[in-house]
C-alpha cells in the first residue's frame, strides 16, 4: 500500500513544478510589462518637455516643436495600446501563478498535517 505522506509529497512535487513554469510565464509578461511603462514614462516625459518651452520661438521652430510634440503623442497613444493589450494576459499570468503556488503551499501543509498525526497516533 502506498503511504498517503508519500502520496502527498508526489502532488506537491508536481504542484511546485507547475507553480514554477507558471512563475516563469509571469516573469516574461511582467518584465514585458515594465518595459511598456518605462517606455509610456519616457513618451510622457518627452511630450511633457515638449510643451513646457518658455522661448519664444520663430515660425519655424513652432512647427517643428509641433510636429515633434505630435509624434510623441502619436507614439505615447501607440504605446498605450500596448500596455492595455497585454493587461489581461498579464492579469491572467499572475492568476494562475498565484493559484499553483497556492496549491503547492496547501499540499505541504496537508502533508505536514498528516505527518503531525502519524506521530501523534504513534505515541
Amino acid at each position: 500500500m502506498v503511504d498517503k505522506a508519500y502520496q502527498l509529497a508526489q502532488l506537491e512535487q508536481i504542484a511546485r513544478i507547475k507553480a514554477e513554469r507558471q512563475l516563469k510565464t509571469f516573469a516574461a509578461y511582467n518584465a514585458h510589462m515594465t518595459a511598456a511603462r518605462v517606455r509610456i514614462d519616457a513618451l510622457q516625459s518627452a511630450l511633457a518637455q515638449s510643451y513646457d518651452s518658455t522661448a519664444p520661438l520663430t515660425l519655424s521652430e513652432s512647427r517643428t516643436a509641433n510636429a515633434q510634440a505630435g509624434r510623441a503623442a502619436r507614439e505615447l497613444r501607440h504605446a498605450d495600446h500596448e500596455m492595455q493589450r497585454l493587461l489581461p494576459r498579464f492579469e491572467l499570468a499572475r492568476q494562475q501563478a498565484a493559484r499553483e503556488f497556492g496549491r503547492a503551499e496547501a499540499l505541504l501543509g496537508l502533508g505536514e498535517e498528516h505527518e503531525q498525526r502519524r506521530r501523534k497516533q504513534r505515541v
